[in-house]
């Protein structure tokens, strides 16, 4: 994990989809659930499409976690079958890290970047997102974006 920077993050238009984890243990499985079917769906239909994928996790009664995955829509987006059209909107500002390496040590990155951003004395203000800015080839060398809007 690298230092954590406060910014803006700027809002984004994706085409994303979603499924229910009970708890954090689970979102590995509903990600391996709902991410090829989405792709699939974005290839048959021809929809520009474009990288980096963000994920990002809204908390649900009872411990379980509303999981989404997407990737950018391209200039003019269109609802379909598989797929949501959803605006994630600007943070004023976010506690932002990178995490670097295999997605097994991501949930250890994330208890320590969310530690570290509490210790700073800000409030969570919405849900966290990852935006994979390199996950392409082994997980060794993938690149994650952590991010957390705060007040």
């Amino acid at each position: 994990m690298t230092a954590i920077e406060y910014r803006r993050l700027e809002p984004v238009t994706v085409y994303a989809a979603s499924g229910v984890a009970p708890g954090s243990d689970g979102v590995p499985a509903v990600i391996d659930r709902i991410l090829p079917p989405l792709h699939d769906a974005l290839e048959g239909a021809g929809v520009e499409y474009r990288e980096p994928g963000t994920f990002w996790y809204e908390p649900l009664d009872g411990g379980d976690l509303r999981v989404w995955v997407s990737w950018i829509a391209g200039d003019e987006p269109v609802a379909g079958d598989g797929w949501q059209v959803v605006e994630l909107p600007a943070a004023e500002r976010a506690a932002v890290t990178t995490y670097r390496g295999e997605m097994s040590g991501i949930a250890d990155a994330w208890g320590a970047f969310m530690q570290a951003v509490a210790a700073d004395g800000v409030e969570f203000d919405g849900p966290c997102r990852e935006v994979y800015l390199q996950a392409d080839g082994p997980q060794s060398t993938w690149v994650t974006e952590l991010q957390q809007p705060v007040a």
